[in-house]
Order: C-alpha cells, then structure tokens, then sequence
C-alpha cells in the first residue's frame, strides 16, 4: 500500500521521479499479489500519468489480474485501460484488453459519461478490440445523449477533451474498421468534430494516426 500510495502522491502533484519510478517497478514484480485493486490501479495510472515506461511491470499485471477482473470497480477498470493506451503497451494480452471491455459493459450504468469515452477512446488507441464489441458502449453514450436532450435536467456533460476522443475512436472504429453504421447521433457527431478541429484542443498521436 506504501509504494501505490507513494507513487500515486508523486502523479498527482506531477513530479517526475524516473529513479525511483525503475526501482518501484522493479521492486513491485515481486510483489504483485500484495496489490489489491485500487493499488494495482493507481499504480498503473501513475506510471501511466508521468509517462514512465514500465513494460514488464505492465505486461506482469495483466498476466495476475486477467482471470480476477470482476474484482476492479468501474473506476479501476477505466483508470487501468486509460493507462495502457497512454503508455502505449499496443502488446498487452488481447483477452486482458477484451475481459476489460466485458466488466466495463456490465458495469456501464454506473460509469460517469467521460469514463465511458475515455474507455472507447483507449480500446481504439490499442486496437485489439472490434467494432461490434464495443457498440454498447457507443449505444450507452447515444442513449445518454438523446435522454439530455428530452430531459429539463441535463446529466449528459462531456468536456471539449472527452468529445475529441469520442470523435477519434467513433472515427477509428468507422474508417478502420469498416463499420459503415452510424456509431453516434448526427448532432453529437457534429460536437464532437466541432472540439476534435478545434485550435484549442492538444493533438495527440493517435489523433495523428486517426486523421492520416
């Protein structure tokens, strides 16, 4: 717990400490099945945040939770797979990735419309997921997004961020995968294009790989 919790404070004030980050993962590995849920978590988000590489500590964790991912809670599982993307571990087990997607989807009503986007848009940056098996998540935001727009109480908030990564991923899963139906309503889609071109929106590289 000392050593998430370590990691965790050096992320949130942006610190970057690349020795102690190597021997922490160096240490960890030995020591991963002493991590419950939120520390595995927070540790990945950490790395993840400060962009340190840590490649056999992240390939170690997918190997331990794998067959225990009903155990992570929808803010984990949304940190976790956010923190691969970021990291860009492209070769992290296909069935972690998938088994990710499943407990997100099963826990989808209690994810915040950001999470869920934010899930979408890291599946797509990995690339190992299918079109058609993240289409509840695309339906979970439309629903979302068309129930704002009948209700006086406007639950449905996505910062100019979010609604670039959901351009990106809805883009990615159309284009490249070649699913020709519409993944987002036509007016969401517009928004969603309007925060992508936007000047003040920071380009990523996979916003680079979408667009080339």
């Amino acid at each position: 717990q000392e050593i998430a919790n370590t990691m965790w404070s050096y992320a949130t004030m942006n610190h970057p400490a690349p020795e102690f980050f190597l021997a922490v993962s160096n240490l960890s590995l030995s020591k991963l099945n002493m991590f419950n849920p939120q520390e595995l978590a927070n540790a990945l988000w950490s790395f993840a945040t400060l962009r340190h590489p840590a490649p056999e500590f992240f390939d170690a964790v997918s190997n331990l939770t794998i067959s225990n991912l009903h155990a992570f809670n929808s803010q984990e599982l949304t940190k976790i797979i956010w923190a691969y993307a970021t990291v860009h571990h492209y070769y992290v087990n296909p069935n972690f990735t998938s088994g990710m997607l499943w407990e997100a989807i099963q826990k989808v009503e209690c994810l915040e419309s950001e999470q869920i986007v934010n899930i979408l848009w890291s599946v797509a940056v990995l690339n190992s997921i299918d079109a058609q098996s993240v289409m509840p998540m695309f339906s979970e935001i439309s629903k979302r997004y068309h129930s704002s727009l009948s209700s006086e109480n406007n639950h449905f908030q996505l910062s100019s961020k979010a609604l670039s990564q959901l351009h990106q991923a809805s883009l990615w899963y159309s284009d490249e995968h070649n699913y020709m139906e519409s993944l987002l309503p036509s007016k969401l889609r517009e928004e969603c294009y309007t925060d992508f071109i936007s000047e003040n929106t920071t380009i990523s590289e996979f916003q680079r790989e979408v667009v080339k």
